[in-house]
């Protein structure tokens, strides 16, 4: 089928932010991206979930505060302003309540939005993201810390692009498609291609950079890596939560973002908390292939 696609802008504190929606049902899921993404990067789980709903469930994914038709848009940056954004798009959309699912940092964005709008969430889809990095030892200082260091560390390349620059659009996204994410079969897709493609922009130098502000992603990695409140969230909160995560992280390299037994263990402490497994992907693919991007569609669909 055909999935009705268009874009839209939210008012929001200090601005306006970019929305994409998928599908014209009137059951509402809101999507947050992760890191350094957009909104695109949904795109085949949306079509998958509006494909499976029959077109009764639509999509809106939003473009956070520094990022691609949200780049220009002023702080606050951080979890909680973030979140708030999201109860904003309720407002805008004139939907009491909905399902928010979370890619990467997205899933600790969703959950503060339940702590912070508890009445406004009915469940929460955490997707490679949301929990609390496993920790080797007891949390860094955030008065003394190196943010940039750690926050690189974690997500490297994700980092390293925003201060590069490329000569035209298609380097850029030639840089992204040697990327050890998408290197297996068909893990390179059109909609891969759009979402890099809708991130480049043209400098006064007539040269192509990614549209990512740096400082907001400073501000939330510092938040979701640094900071053990703001990370936090989902275990204070009570709303039924599924928990998609992936064998292989940011670089295709195993184990990923959250190891097997880090994933059982956690699970096992948050009753709260259904975690399912999307075998054969990464962090990336897990919302852009076809595998990744159906374990997740289901995972919002279910009820």
């Amino acid at each position: 089928m055909s999935v009705l696609y268009e874009r839209f802008r939210v008012p929001v504190t200090g601005g306006e932010i970019t929305c994409g929606r998928w599908g014209a049902g009137e059951t509402i899921v809101v999507a947050s991206h992760g890191i350094t993404a957009n909104h695109l990067s949904w795109q085949r789980v949306a079509e998958l979930v509006v494909e499976r709903s029959d077109d009764t469930v639509s999509v809106v994914a939003v473009d956070h505060r520094g990022r691609a038709g949200s780049a220009d848009t002023p702080g606050p940056f951080g979890l909680q302003a973030h979140a708030d954004d999201l109860a904003a798009i309720l407002d805008h959309l004139g939907v009491a309540t909905a399902t928010l699912a979370g890619h990467s940092l997205g899933g600790f964005i969703i959950a503060n939005a339940a702590e912070r709008h508890p009445d406004r969430v009915q469940r929460l889809v955490l997707v490679d993201g949301g929990v609390p990095f496993p920790s080797a030892g007891p949390p860094p200082d955030p008065t003394t810390v190196d943010v940039e260091a750690i926050v690189q560390a974690v997500i490297g390349p994700a980092l390293d692009r925003l201060d590069m620059r490329w000569p035209h659009e298609d380097g850029y996204v030639d840089f992204f498609r040697a990327h050890p994410a998408f290197q297996a079969p068909n893990e390179w897709t059109p909609g891969v291609e759009d979402y890099v493609r809708y991130d480049a922009v043209t400098t006064a130098d007539g040269e192509t950079r990614s549209s990512v502000n740096k400082e907001a992603v400073l501000v939330d990695g510092g938040a979701a890596i640094v900071d053990p409140e703001a990370a936090a969230a989902i275990e204070r909160v009570s709303v039924p939560t599924t928990w998609v995560w992936c064998p292989r992280g940011l670089l295709d390299q195993t184990p990923g973002l959250f190891p097997p037994d880090y994933v059982a263990q956690r699970a096992g402490e948050l009753a709260h908390v259904t975690a399912v497994l999307a075998e054969n992907t990464n962090h990336y693919t897990i919302v852009t292939a076809d595998v990744g991007a159906g374990v997740v569609a289901d995972a919002i669909l279910a009820r």
